[in-house]
């Protein structure tokens, strides 16, 4: 008997006895793969799909993506350093196709919280009516996205917060894709725009005040007051005599 026939017969045991092989058939993969006739690709040469078995070759230009790629998963612990890495494709410069579609996805998922101005007074966040008139909150209160803390903020940093989420903000990243984000960061700055906050696409924005600054003190000595009459003005230098002609 050749030994592909014991092979076989070993083969045909194992599958009427179970205790030869586990419940996915991996012994008897095993035992079959090492005759060439019966082998699978349990064990193969050749490299999984997607990897790279050679390195690029020298002086290769890396190919990027002019929107920007899509960053790597972070959480809202890591707001402050992933949010300087994160740079906006649309800023300063987002057509009204990208404000409207930031419009669509506000209003689609933040506005419910924040208001359709971002003042903080959506929905969710409006006290509830009770029996006898009474009423209590429902929730504790969204930020207002218009006012100069927000506009404060970087872009990366409001990207970020969609993204990962931020305190009793749960994250939106699986259902505002990448470019959404950015469309919502740019219809934000229109609405802190609109409400008087000027918007520090770096961030940093310097803090606004609490209280109004005092007025100056009236001045003790009377400014100096201009010349009433203007100085003379120098005489012009007289042009020089021609040449005298022989």
């Amino acid at each position: 008997m050749t030994t592909v026939k014991r092979l076989a017969l070993a083969a045909l045991a194992c599958t009427v006895l179970p205790a030869c092989t586990d419940w996915a058939g991996y012994d008897l993969d095993v035992a079959s793969g090492k005759v060439p006739q019966l082998a699978n690709m349990r064990r193969s040469v050749i490299p999984d799909p997607y990897a790279m078995p050679r390195l690029p070759a020298p002086h290769s230009i890396p190919s990027a993506n002019p929107m920007g790629d899509v960053p790597e998963r972070f959480s809202s612990a890591q707001l402050d350093s992933a949010a300087p890495t994160l740079a906006n494709p649309y800023a300063g410069g987002a057509p009204q196709a990208v404000l409207a579609r930031g419009a669509a996805v506000f209003a689609n998922n933040c506005m419910v919280c924040h208001g359709a101005q971002g003042a903080g007074n959506g929905p969710v966040a409006q006290p509830a009516q009770g029996a006898g008139g009474k009423s209590f909150g429902r929730f504790p209160g969204a930020p207002a996205l218009n006012g100069a803390q927000t506009a404060g903020r970087s872009d990366g940093y409001i990207y970020g917060v969609i993204a990962a989420g931020r305190g009793l903000m749960p994250p939106y990243g699986e259902r505002v894709p990448h470019l959404d984000r950015w469309a919502v960061v740019e219809y934000v700055r229109t609405l802190q725009a609109a409400a008087g906050a000027a918007p520090q696409r770096a961030g940093n924005a310097p803090a606004a005040p609490t209280t109004a600054p005092a007025a100056a003190a009236p001045a003790t000595t009377a400014p100096q007051t201009a010349p009433t009459t203007a100085p003379a003005a120098a005489p012009a230098p007289a042009p020089a005599a021609p040449p005298a002609r022989p």
